[in-house]
């Protein structure tokens, strides 16, 4: 049996009073969320996102920029003892059902890379985000997590640098020891001024290092790329995948070296207090030359 008009009046009107809650609840969320109000105006204020994976990842996103820095902690920590985590004033924390912090990282970026390709990618993320938020281990509002989202949409790997304890840097392949420091370092102090490099091969190929290094040249020389070749030299060890370290901050200018020379992968935050480049690149057996 039908409803009677009365009845449809009565079920429109109680849906249009649950909807306008529902916007309400959700404007009043974002007003009142710090989170929220820096994504909505991309001001310069920083971020706080603390993922309880083991070790623990603290991500700091400026919206201004668009950059996220992704620091590591030393100390390797259960995820599950959540209950004692007090996070610091505006500070978000999630919590993932994946423990150890290289498996969420790579379906991180897997995820980051790949939705576009697959929508079913985000809905998946969407349902791991009202799992959480049901469950308690996370304190990011639903309106806080669109946000996110959205701005998530407009990143890549590349847009993230990465900074490892020192005590996971020693158990790493070992890598070439910073240049020796020289008298005059004043080109380093400079600002606007071309990305100081140094290239090293570690992919196999025969003369890799020097062509990328006569291509990066070119392309200074040009005026398309900001961008001066310090040295290039070969890796002490193979690498199946290149990476960039960086050791200056400028992570915009380093996000355009990488994706002009094809290297789309997270880049590698580290201090040296001696180093006289920027930015060490590190050519894997996956690096192709652009065209």
């Amino acid at each position: 049996m039908e409803p009677s008009y009365k009845t449809r009046k009565i079920i429109e009107r109680c849906l249009l009073v649950l909807l306008a809650g529902v916007l309400v609840w959700a404007g009043a969320a974002q007003f009142s969320s710090p989170l929220a109000q820096a994504l909505i105006r991309h001001d310069a204020s920083e971020i706080q996102l603390t993922v309880l994976t083991s070790p623990a990842m603290k991500f700091s996103y400026n919206p201004a920029t668009q950059k996220a820095v992704v620091a590591v902690s030393s100390e390797k920590r259960s995820s599950k003892k959540h209950g004692s985590y007090t996070p610091e004033k505006g500070e978000r924390f999630f919590i993932p059902q994946t423990e150890k912090r290289e498996d969420f990282w790579n379906h991180f970026k897997h995820n980051l890379s790949s939705w576009r390709y697959n929508p079913l990618l985000a809905a998946r993320t969407g349902w791991e985000y009202l799992t959480a938020w049901h469950d308690r281990r996370t304190n990011i509002s639903p309106a806080e997590f669109l946000l996110l989202a959205l701005e998530l949409s407009k990143l890549d790997a590349a847009d993230f640098a990465v900074r490892l304890p020192a005590a996971s840097k020693s158990k790493r392949v070992r890598t070439p020891a910073p240049l020796p420091e020289i008298e005059d370092m004043a080109p380093l102090a400079v600002k606007d001024r071309p990305i100081v490099v140094e290239i090293f091969n570690a992919s196999g190929k025969r003369g890799l290092a020097l062509a990328l290094t006569q291509y990066l040249r070119e392309q200074n020389e040009k005026g398309l790329l900001r961008v001066d070749v310090l040295q290039y030299d070969n890796y002490p060890s193979y690498q199946e995948q290149s990476f960039i370290v960086d050791y200056s901050g400028r992570l915009v200018q380093v996000k355009q070296l990488s994706l002009a020379i094809g290297i789309n992968s997270e880049i590698k935050s580290e201090n040296a207090a001696n180093a006289i480049c920027d930015t060490r690149i590190v050519l894997g057996k996956d690096f192709e030359m652009p065209l």
